[in-house]
């Protein structure tokens, strides 16, 4: 069970259900093509909205109205339940793949396995967000990568790393 937005006229007659196009910023109504209308599962989500696509329907319709109601049921095939980027990637894989070929070359992929030690270590460092979320571990790995390049070029790492070595041996 759907709810729906009825488009009406001035005159109270009801036309079919809303959808829209060219990126919402067409309306239009439907009884035939009732996937292709804007739907909500609750009432409540599509009170939320209702606003706004009434606004939009009195000025387009010149004194219509919408309302909120129950749809009738509808099935989907397989086809028409696909969204527009679905069948648009399906039609186009190969500019999927050259384009994500693009990217893996300019973000490669880095997979290490750290040490024990290590671990434990960053495990000790991470922090938690506002939240009281442990910080991810990419997010870790940045931060602490970020303050090592940092420290770097202060010069902090040769002087350092030289006297560490004088004093490891």
């Amino acid at each position: 069970m759907y709810y729906g937005y009825r488009c009406y006229t001035k005159e109270d007659k009801p036309l079919g259900w809303l959808y829209t196009f060219s990126c919402d910023t067409e309306y239009a109504w439907t009884n035939k093509d009732l996937h292709l209308c804007k739907r909500w599962k609750t009432e409540r989500g599509a009170k939320k909205h209702f606003e706004h696509y009434n606004n939009r329907w009195q000025f387009k319709s010149q004194g219509g109205y919408l309302k909120i109601e129950v749809m009738p049921e509808f099935s989907e095939s397989k086809s028409s339940a696909k969204s527009n980027q679905q069948r648009w990637n399906e039609a186009n894989r190969d500019v999927l793949y050259q384009a994500q070929e693009n990217y893996n070359q300019k973000r490669p992929i880095m997979s290490f396995r750290p040490k024990t030690e290590l671990l434990e270590w960053l495990e000790e460092e991470r922090r938690s967000d506002e939240d009281g979320e442990p910080e991810s571990d990419a997010a870790l790995l940045n931060r602490k990568l970020e303050k090592l390049k940092n420290l770097e070029q202060q010069g902090f790492s040769d002087n350092e790393s030289r006297r560490i070595k004088k004093f490891n041996y």
